[in-house]
């Protein structure tokens, strides 16, 4: 398939879909978190042709710096990032008694968290030149360290939801390379798989390690900045 890229994003569509068609009550969650993560698909420049090679449609990304899949694929992960912990163990959102949380305030908080998370990647990108896939682990942790520091409630809905996130990725891979085979070394740049260049079931590393850190840091991004909790679904 020439659009190896579009491929991959229509395919982190899915477990998004099924939570925005299936949980009424997290589909806040979905828009919110989407329309927040969309800073994050203009750093395609960054890792195009460092990273991997994919197609883009258009070719927008010799155009714009990214494509439209950018823009697909970071929605996509954001809506099922951020949902896992809640779809999977029933659990719904309910405010945190004393701490009420204006619209300001909520969008005070994101737009601070995002920029944390570029920050931070874009200065170990500059200062130390590590590749901005390398770079993100770091940001993402350390953003989700600021979270969890300040909401320990937090801390077990956010590794769990990192389980759940990063397997439902993993699957999201395979699927892909089965349709598109030997997609990951015709891709991915193997030079630049500094984590010992190694694979899991065919999936390179740092996919999976990337999966794992920004669902750490999604899981708890909506209930920190919104001032919300996990809490039993409420069945009506």
């Amino acid at each position: 398939m020439k659009y190896d890229f579009l491929a991959l994003s229509l395919l982190c569509s899915i477990p998004g879909a099924i939570v925005f068609a299936t949980r009424r009550d997290l589909r806040r969650v979905v828009l919110v978190t989407a329309a927040c993560s969309l800073p994050f698909a203009v750093t395609e420049r960054f890792f195009y042709g460092d990273y991997w090679r994919p197609t883009f449609l258009f070719d927008l990304v010799h155009v714009l710096g990214f494509g439209i899949e950018d823009v697909l694929q970071v929605t996509a992960t954001a809506a099922y990032t951020t949902t896992a912990y809640p779809f999977v163990f029933r659990r719904g959102l309910e405010p945190v008694p004393g701490e009420p949380s204006g619209a300001a305030d909520v969008a005070r908080r994101a737009a601070g968290l995002v920029a944390v998370m570029l920050g931070v990647a874009l200065a170990l990108y500059g200062a130390l030149r590590l590749p901005m896939i390398h770079a993100s682990f770091f940001a993402m942790t350390f953003a989700a360290a600021i979270m969890l520091v300040r909401r320990r409630d937090l801390v077990v809905p956010s590794l769990l939801g990192a389980g759940v996130s990063s397997a439902t990725y993993a699957i999201v891979c395979l699927v892909y390379a089965w349709l598109l085979p030997g997609v990951f070394e015709r891709v991915w740049i193997a030079d630049r798989l500094l984590v010992g260049k190694q694979y899991v079931l065919g999936i390179p590393l740092e996919e999976l390690l990337y999966a794992l850190t920004c669902g750490v840091a999604a899981q708890a991004f909506y209930p920190f900045v919104t001032r919300t909790r996990f809490a039993p679904l409420r069945l009506s």
